[in-house]
């Protein structure tokens, strides 16, 4: 079965106001256009064959405001819709389509996306999940044919479901606290 992984991606720490518009415009492109391009590269041939998967790799960072990365997490919440879509329009020929939702993972996001160092030490107070894990997940989710999977435990379960159970207006406040504390 043919695989393709969209796994690239990139975030930015600060206010979106005071940032550059460049960097925005980047983050906009690698995490949705080229996503987005690269499914509809080689989706039709996948449903000529019927077979084939895609896996996006979105965040929890896509089911909640997300002041001082905001434009990362509305990219991570276009990408988890998206692949959501995928999955229902092309489940009949064959394909899936998976998004991948993990949480603060084994990797060097939090000095690319240039958070304080004291916010990437206070926001990944939990162990990271190593990145061997995540894939494991994903396979396993895959393999069931899931639509999505949150990997990283039962913090990141919470996380995703908190605005089941509360206004979005806290969520948004509550996630700009503990984003903004150290800026």
């Amino acid at each position: 079965m043919d695989l393709l992984i969209n796994n690239a991606g990139m975030g930015d720490y600060g206010s979106f106001a005071e940032g550059p518009l460049d960097k925005q415009v980047n983050i906009i492109q690698l995490n949705i256009l080229a996503s987005v391009q690269l499914a509809h590269l080689f989706l039709q041939e996948m449903r000529d064959r019927g077979s084939g998967a895609i896996i996006n790799v979105t965040s929890i960072a896509a089911f909640q405001p997300m002041p001082y990365v905001s434009v990362y997490g509305a990219t991570k919440a276009f990408l988890s819709s998206f692949s959501e879509s995928l999955w229902a329009e092309n489940k009949d020929y064959g394909i899936k389509v998976l998004a991948l939702c993990p949480g603060s993972t084994e990797s060097n996001f939090f000095e690319v996306a240039e958070f304080p160092k004291t916010m990437a030490a206070s926001t990944t107070k939990s162990p990271l999940t190593p990145a061997e894990e995540v894939v494991k997940d994903a396979l396993k989710a895959l393999d069931k044919n899931e639509s999505f999977v949150v990997t990283g435990g039962i913090a990141n379960q919470f996380i995703v479901n908190i605005n089941r159970f509360l206004p979005r207006s806290i969520v948004a406040q509550t996630m700009k606290n503990i984003l903004g504390k150290n800026k």
